[in-house]
C-alpha cells in the first residue's frame, strides 16, 4: 500500500525524496486576478513546481478567480493538490460576496446538530465546485473561559458531549461530499486566555481533566472517522514539560505584531513540536491514524520560539505529517531536507506522513473547478436557505424588558454600533434593514477610540449592536468604555445585541433586553431585525454559560 501511495498516480513513478518533503508543505494563498507573469503566480509556481509543496491554504479571494487558479495550480502539479480553505462558517469566511454562515455556536444554539450536518454537506459542495477539497473546520474546541479571544463563538459551546456531538455531524456532511475534514486544534484551545496568533497559551491542566473535557470531542471526531486533525500551538506542561525556548535574535515572521512581554517564559514545547502529544496522546492513547495537519506556522505561539527551519524540522520529528503556512517555506523544506541528510529524520518517517497525505488526496480527489458550475452550485438560493434557517433558530433572548418587544413600526430608534473594529462598518445590514421598518431618529458607532457619549434625543428605544467578537490576532474582546458608560447613563429601554461573544453581558449588566446572534455575519443581522420586531420567533438556548447571570441552556421562547 504505502508502495503505491509514494507512485505518482499519472505517471506511476515514484516520488523522489524532494517530492515527498515538498508534499508535508502548505502554502498561503489568495484568490484573486494575476496574470501568468506576475510576481505573486510566479512564486505559486516556484513552490508548486520547484519546491514540490503538496497544498495550497486559500485567504480572502474571489470565487471565479480561486477555480481557474485552482486548476492551473492542479496542471502544474506531478501530484495532485490537497486545497484548502478555512470554512467553519461557509464560503463567506473566505470568499466575497458569498454566504457568511451563522457560527459553530449559533449552529449549536440551535439545538439541532442535524443541521451541523447539512451545513458541512452544503459547505463542502460548494468548495469541491471551485477546485477545493479539504475544509479546515470543524473546530472541537470547548469553550468553558468566557474570556477565551480567538475562539468563543467558533466553538460549539462549552458542554465536551454536546460539543462532540455537533463536531461528528459536521463531519459526516463535509465528508459525505468527499472532502476533507479537520477537526481543530488539538487537543483543545478552549480554556485559553492568550491567542496562539499572538503568542503561546499556557494550559496548566490535568491529563484527568484533558481526558474529561478536551479530548471528548476529538475522541467525537475520530469515531465519526474524520479525515485530518490539526495540531494548536499550545503548551501543556502536563503532557510535555520541555521548555520552550524563546528567540532573542531579530526577526520580522510574525505578521501579528506581538509584544515582548506577551511571550510566556514559562511556556513548554507546543504541542505542534511535541511527540509526546502528537505520537504519544494523538496517535497511541486516541488510536488516530489519518492526517496530521499543523496550525499556521507564522503565528506568534510557535515564531517567537523557533525560527522556521528548526520549527519545521521539529514538527516532523513531532509527527507531523503535514506544516502550514511556514514564514519561509524555501528556507524550511532546505532544513528538512538537511536533516534527513544528516540522519535526524529517518526517510521511513517521511514516507509514513506523504502515505498519510497521499491517502487523504485519494480519498478527495482533485476536484475540478468548473467555472460555469460554480454559478449553479456556489450560493444558491437552497443554500441560503439553508443558512437563514440557522440563524432564524439560533437567535437567543436572554433578557426582556416588559413591553419592549415586538418593537413597532411607529417606534422611533437611536441606534449605536459598537464596534471592535474601527473603520470598518459591519453592521450595513442591520441598518438598511431598520431603516426599512422604522424611524431610526440617530445612528453613531462607537469604538475604542470614542470619548464622547452621543446624545439619545427623541428616540422610544436604544438598540445597541455590539459587534464585538473574536478576531485573529486582536488578543482581547472587551466592550470599549465609552459603551459601557451610555449603557449606565440610558433612561430610555434599551435592547442589546451581541453579534459577537455571548459573554458581553456581564460588561454592560444593567441593559433591559438581552440577544445572543453569536456573530455579525449578514444573515444574523436581517434574521435580528425580523425577531425583534415580531416577524419571526425567537427559540434558541444558551450554549455556554454567562457567569453569575444565565446559565448553559437559559432561553426565552416567544
Amino acid at each position: 500500500m504505502l508502495l503505491f501511495l509514494t507512485m505518482c498516480a499519472s505517471q506511476k513513478q515514484p516520488l523522489t525524496l524532494d517530492e515527498k518533503i515538498g508534499q508535508m508543505f502548505g502554502m498561503r494563498a489568495n484568490g484573486v486576478f494575476m496574470s501568468e507573469s506576475s510576481p505573486e503566480y510566479q512564486k505559486l509556481l516556484h513552490q508548486v513546481r520547484d519546491n514540490h509543496v503538496g497544498g495550497v491554504v486559500w485567504f480572502l479571494s474571489n470565487v471565479y478567480e480561486t477555480a481557474v487558479l485552482n486548476q492551473k495550480l492542479q496542471r502544474a502539479s506531478r501530484v495532485p493538490l490537497l486545497i484548502s480553505a478555512d470554512l467553519e462558517a461557509g464560503m463567506g469566511m473566505r470568499f466575497v460576496d458569498t454566504t457568511f454562515w451563522p457560527s459553530a455556536m449559533a449552529v449549536a444554539a440551535t439545538g439541532d446538530p442535524t443541521l451541523a450536518e447539512r451545513e458541512g454537506r452544503v459547505v463542502a459542495k460548494e468548495a469541491r465546485s471551485v477546485g477545493i477539497n479539504q475544509i479546515y473546520a470543524p473546530v472541537a474546541d470547548v469553550n468553558v473561559a468566557p474570556d477565551n479571544p480567538v475562539i468563543n463563538t467558533r466553538s460549539f459551546g462549552e458542554d465536551p458531549e454536546d460539543v462532540g456531538h455537533y463536531v461528528a455531524a459536521f463531519i459526516r456532511g463535509v465528508q459525505s461530499e468527499h472532502v476533507v475534514a479537520t477537526a481543530k486544534h488539538f487537543p483543545g484551545h478552549g480554556d485559553t486566555h492568550t491567542d496562539s496568533h499572538r503568542s503561546l497559551p499556557v494550559l496548566s491542566v490535568s491529563p484527568d481533566r484533558l481526558e474529561k473535557v478536551e479530548l471528548v470531542p476529538f475522541r467525537a471526531a475520530i469515531a465519526a472517522n474524520v479525515a485530518s486533525i490539526m495540531i494548536g500551538h499550545l503548551s501543556i506542561p502536563s503532557m510535555d514539560p520541555t521548555p520552550a525556548p524563546v528567540r532573542t535574535d531579530l526577526h520580522n515572521e510574525n505578521p501579528y505584531g506581538t509584544r515582548a512581554e506577551e511571550i510566556p517564559t514559562e511556556g513548554t514545547l507546543p504541542a505542534t513540536l511535541s511527540s509526546k502529544i502528537i505520537n504519544g496522546l494523538l496517535r497511541k492513547g486516541l488510536g488516530y491514524r489519518g492526517l496530521v495537519v499543523s496550525d499556521a506556522f507564522d503565528m506568534g505561539g510557535l515564531v517567537e520560539h523557533f525560527e522556521p527551519g528548526e520549527a519545521a524540522v521539529r514538527a516532523i520529528e513531532a509527527g507531523e505529517d503535514q506544516v502550514l503556512l511556514s514564514p519561509d517555506i524555501d528556507r524550511a523544506i532546505a532544513a528538512v531536507k538537511a536533516a534527513v541528510k544528516s540522519g535526524r529524520i529517518s526517510e521511513k518517517q517521511i514516507d509514513e506522513s506523504v502515505g498519510r497525505i497521499l491517502a487523504a488526496k485519494e480519498f478527495a480527489g482533485a476536484p475540478n473547478a468548473d467555472p460555469e458550475s460554480i454559478f449553479r452550485v456556489v450560493d444558491s438560493q437552497e443554500h441560503r436557505d439553508l443558512a437563514n434557517e440557522i440563524a432564524r433558530r439560533a437567535l437567543t433572548l436572554v433578557r426582556e424588558q416588559p413591553s419592549v418587544l415586538p418593537l413597532r413600526r411607529d417606534s422611533k430608534i437611536a441606534l449605536i454600533i459598537v464596534n471592535d473594529f474601527p473603520d470598518i462598518n459591519v453592521m450595513g445590514d442591520l441598518e438598511r434593514e431598520l431603516r426599512a421598518r422604522a424611524q431610526v431618529v440617530s445612528s453613531m458607532t462607537i469604538d475604542s477610540r470614542t470619548n464622547e457619549l452621543p446624545p439619545i434625543a427623541n428616540a422610544d428605544v436604544v438598540l445597541i449592536a455590539f459587534a464585538v467578537r473574536a478576531r485573529s490576532g486582536a488578543g482581547q474582546i472587551a466592550v470599549p468604555v465609552a459603551a459601557r458608560r451610555l449603557v449606565e447613563s440610558l433612561k430610555v429601554p434599551a435592547v442589546g445585541i451581541a453579534f459577537g461573544s455571548p459573554y458581553l453581558l456581564r460588561e454592560v449588566p444593567s441593559i433591559g433586553t438581552y440577544i445572543c446572534a453569536y456573530g455579525i455575519q449578514p444573515v444574523m443581522q436581517i434574521a435580528a431585525v425580523n425577531a425583534i420586531f415580531g416577524n419571526a420567533t425567537f427559540s434558541g438556548h444558551l450554549p455556554v454559560t454567562i457567569p453569575g447571570m444565565y446559565t448553559r441552556g437559559h432561553g426565552i421562547e416567544r
